[in-house]
């Protein structure tokens, strides 16, 4: 997996250069203002240059405040910073990166000014406008359900189940005009007018989107439908062409080398909401495929991280509830991996920790990068300074300048490509979403991937992929999207930089979520959120890449002493001096940093007051360059911060088995009580289930073996260890006399409390697992594997001998032929591996089981009853037809299903460590076998 630097970058620069005097760029800084703030331009506009240092403090002090900004901070705002593009910008022996000082002002008319474009739905529909469904919609038993939004508040709406409204969403999926939508659903030309005023309503309650409403993707909204744009307020992307330079190849040599070491000292850190909803969808709907939206369903489904609302709610409450924030702590497992290496007693002051020179636990099995993510970094002479590495894809950060600049576009549109290639059999899709209307912008950009979903907003591209086409499933412990329409894997790929957790849409944020699962998405280490709260953090890096910077921590009673001190600026300089603070330092939080330099009054007037509101701040050292690497064509250096795009070309999804074709056979799914099957659930004590299954429940068996036609268990601990008793009954009308049997057999049983409880419930099928098919035959055959271990459980053998049973039948199984020798080896192999990295075994562990299995291997072999070997061989036969009856592409996953459900039943607790146990030891046993046959 190795990681490449893709030649073209994206750089972005501050408004000024870093050396800039105030009093020569007053004029300009003023005008950046007025776009920014227009309340504060009021308060400066005739203000001249000479009289700046005149103005009251907290006035200057905001003054400071954006002239700051205007020279260190390159996040665009306005036209405080700038982007560029670079193609061919690493080169050996380089030169300066040569910039226009000029800026290009990209101005787009302000996102919430959509909210103040209204028009006429009935005479749009009379002007042959275009229609978009609201693909959120989905069936219930008598309603039809989807999401709408009011007040920027998501909510599941509900209406009457209409055949005629779901008509016409499914005509409207894809946009289509008025007139072929009449022409598809064959509206009559005297029902226009009451259709017309139909399609009105379904416009009203979001069911619909017309070409006139917004899409966030795509051409620029206003520019598509021609709204003028004259003194309305503007949204500014500000671009300086680069004119010439590279970045010099040597300081980026390591990098590739960091990324490696990243990778293998970052464990993957799971989303809490991720691994949340994975349980419990695979607790409802196991290994079935649903509809993505019914899974998210608050009642039929399992939701997302807490995030529905089911029906009215009160409006004032949730806009309080959802503004929790994701608790998740990433870095917690990074500490782990390091503080072995690094601990908080060898901080010390002016000595740089060397990430290349720890001795590092390395992960054995790193997880998989992206196929392309970003740098974030600054160039200082020599060295490389890191802000940020990761993302799901490059295209996060670049996504919102392709609404300014075509080359970018061209650019993320390969970035989307180099992804695309490596996973040939994957649809890629992007996120069209909208809500907030003052960040929205961030949001705006052109259309970068091959598929868009676009939700509650109007879509522009070629094919719109819907909400209700996607089909959801958890397989092994991976969440998979399917989209029916196209038969083809889906992982979303949101082009932009907002903060997808500010969302209360669940299906938003699940998707955004799943974009991070099983990759490593946050390469980015800082000691300070490794080790909380000290006073102290010194400089690490890798070689010649700073990776976080120096920090002092400052609490406001040092600025402060008491009420009504304060030091002046020579003591605040003599203090942060004694503290050992950098020439130059920032503070503040994300991007939101203000620089200063020690030498400088201003600056420490201001770092002064900026105390007034704060309780500790942490101090960052700032590397100022001696050399800048980006000049304007005037040589005035910048502080520019590139976006280094990287990637890797290996495959890191797979597409899923999807069966093809629909089931064809039709079996009954769901047995309540009072039907063909009774279903118990008896809670007890896991080491009692053997005893309950050879004393109660088999003389129940025993009792009413007229009644019973087939019957099987399976040991579960949801909710509490206990049994599962399935009983299919020969005649429906015994179900109550049974259920009254054994109650009262379970009934002293119930009263000491060995049995702490007896629940009858609904059998619902694994037809998922097992195929319409198969079921039937599956469950027989799960009546032989009962019969067979109830006959062991009265003789109690140890687990070796269960283990030589499970190998016996094994053999029966190659002996068979349904699988060649040498395959069957591997399929074995296979299983044994996924159990031993499941379990995370080391060369400890293996060491003893190596030798428990020489104890194995000499242990007597279990002599069955000749009942008990009636049973095996019926359990064996019942095994193989099962098998033999599966399709080819399933035999495989079906050997293993049926082996897990046995292990299931032979023992009462342990059971994936057994199965773990049981599969080395055969996989040895068939090694044996196979050497001995050749």
């Amino acid at each position: 997996m190795k990681v490449h630097i893709h030649p073209t970058a994206i750089f972005r620069t501050p408004k000024f250069s870093y050396q800039s005097d105030i009093s020569a760029c007053w004029d300009e800084l003023k005008e950046a203002i007025a776009i920014s703030s227009e309340a504060f331009y009021e308060t400066i506009k005739d203000v001249k240059a000479d009289e700046i240092q005149n103005l009251p403090p907290k006035i200057f002090f905001t003054v400071w405040k954006y002239f700051n900004r205007a020279k260190f901070r390159s996040t665009p705002y306005g036209t405080f910073a700038s982007f560029s593009i670079l193609k061919d910008s690493v080169k050996f022996n380089a030169d300066k990166i040569v910039i226009e000082e000029h800026q290009l002002e990209h101005s787009f008319i302000d996102w919430p000014q959509k909210n103040n474009i209204e028009f006429p739905i009935g005479e749009l529909l009379s002007k042959n406008c275009m229609l978009f469904s609201n693909s959120s919609y989905y069936p219930t038993s008598n309603s039809l359900r989807y999401i709408a939004c009011t007040d920027g508040l998501f909510e599941l709406a509900e209406i009457d189940q209409d055949i005629f409204v779901q008509k016409i969403l499914e005509a409207c999926l894809k946009p289509i005009s008025v007139e072929n939508l009449i022409r598809i659903i064959g509206i009559a030309d005297d029902e226009h007018e009451s259709f017309f005023s139909f399609l009105g309503d379904m416009h009203d309650l979001q069911l619909l989107f017309t070409d006139h409403d917004p899409n966030i993707l795509g051409e620029d909204y206003f520019k598509r439908i021609g709204f003028p744009d004259t003194d309305l307020p503007k949204y500014i992307i500000a671009e300086r062409k680069a004119k010439s330079g590279q970045i010099d190849e040597r300081l980026l040599q390591n990098v590739p080398n960091l990324i490696s070491l990243l990778q293998q000292i970052i464990p993957y850190n799971e989303k809490e909401a991720i691994k949340k909803f994975t349980d419990r969808f695979k607790k409802k709907f196991e290994q079935k495929e649903v509809s993505l939206l019914i899974a998210l369903d608050p009642e039929m489904g399992v939701g997302y991280d807490e995030l529905e609302q089911a029906g009215q709610s009160d409006d004032f409450v949730t806009q309080f509830s959802h503004n929790k924030k994701d608790q998740t702590k990433d870095k917690e497992a990074v500490k782990t991996a390091l503080s072995k290496a690094l601990n908080q007693e060898s901080f010390e002051k002016d000595k740089t920790i060397y990430l290349n020179k720890l001795a590092l636990s390395l992960n054995e099995k790193p997880t998989k990068l992206p196929n392309t993510f970003s740098m974030l970094m600054s160039v200082s002479d020599e060295m490389l300074c890191v802000d940020q590495i990761g993302g799901i894809t490059a295209n996060g950060l670049s996504g919102r300048f392709t609404m300014a600049n075509t080359e970018v576009e061209n650019q993320s549109k390969i970035i989307a490509q180099i992804e695309q290639q490596a996973n040939p059999d994957i649809l890629f899709f992007d996120v069209a979403y909208m809500v907030e209307a003052t960040v929205d912008n961030i949001n705006r950009r052109k259309i970068i991937y091959g598929h868009q979903l676009s939700i509650l907003n109007y879509d522009t591209s070629e094919d719109p992929l819907s909400l209700n086409d996607i089909m959801i499933s958890v397989q092994g412990s991976e969440i998979i999207l399917r989209s029916k329409k196209l038969n083809k894997r889906m992982v979303p790929k949101m082009a932009s930089a907002y903060n997808y957790t500010r969302s209360d849409l669940s299906i938003f944020r699940l998707l955004c979520d799943l974009q991070h699962q099983d990759i490593a998405t946050n390469l980015t280490i800082s000691l300070e959120s490794l080790f909380p709260n000290l006073d102290y953090y010194p400089p690490l890096q890798f070689h010649n890449i700073s990776l976080s910077r120096a920090k002092w921590k400052v609490k406001k009673e040092s600025i402060f002493p008491s009420k009504n001190e304060k030091l002046s600026v020579k003591q605040c300089r003599v203090f942060l001096a004694d503290l050992g603070v950098s020439k130059c330092f920032k503070t503040g939080a994300s991007d939101q940093t203000l620089c200063f330099h020690l030498d400088n009054d201003d600056d420490l007037n201001a770092f002064i007051q900026y105390m007034q509101k704060q309780k500790s701040v942490y101090l960052e050292e700032v590397i100022l360059p001696e050399n800048s690497t980006v000049v304007d064509e005037n040589g005035k250096p910048y502080l520019a911060q590139f976006i280094l795009n990287l990637y890797q070309e290996a495959q890191i999804y797979s597409p899923a088995n999807f069966v093809g074709t629909p089931e064809l056979t039709e079996v009954k799914q769901y047995f309540p009580p009072g039907s063909e099957w009774l279903y118990f659930e008896i809670y007890c004590h896991q080491q009692r289930s053997d005893e309950m299954l050879a004393g109660v429940i088999n003389y129940f068996l025993d009792t009413h073996h007229d009644d019973i036609k087939s019957w099987f268990f399976i040991r579960y601990n949801e909710n509490g260890n206990h049994l599962r008793l399935r009983i299919l009954l020969k005649d429906v009308a015994k179900g109550q006399e049974l259920t009254a049997a054994l109650s009262n057999y379970l009934d002293e049983d119930l009263k000491v409390g060995l049995v702490s409880d007896l629940q009858i419930r609904t059998y619902k099928r694994e037809t998922q697992r097992y195929g319409n098919a198969l079921i039937e035959q599956v469950e027989t055959h799960f009546g032989a594997d009962s019969n067979y271990v109830l006959s062991l459980l009265q003789s109690r053998p140890e687990a070796f001998a269960k283990y030589k049973l499970c190998s016996d039948v094994a053999n029966k199984i190659q002996d068979s032929g349904i699988f060649d020798s040498k395959d069957f080896a591997k399929i074995i192999k296979m299983f044994s591996d996924s159990f031993n990295e499941e379990h995370k075994l080391d060369a400890t562990d293996f060491k003893k089981l190596n030798a428990q299995y020489q104890l194995y291997r000499k242990a007597d072999s279990f002599e069955l009853s000749p009942d008990q070997l009636e049973k095996f061989e019926l359990f064996a036969q019942s095994f193989l037809k099962v098998l033999r009856q599966a399709n080819s592409g399933k035999v495989v996953s079906l050997f293993s299903d049926l082996m897990h459900m046995h292990v299931n039943r032979l023992f009462n607790k342990d059971q994936r460590t057994h199965e773990m146990v049981m599969y080395y030891y055969l996989f040895k046993d068939v090694q044996r076998r196979n050497a001995m046959a050749s």
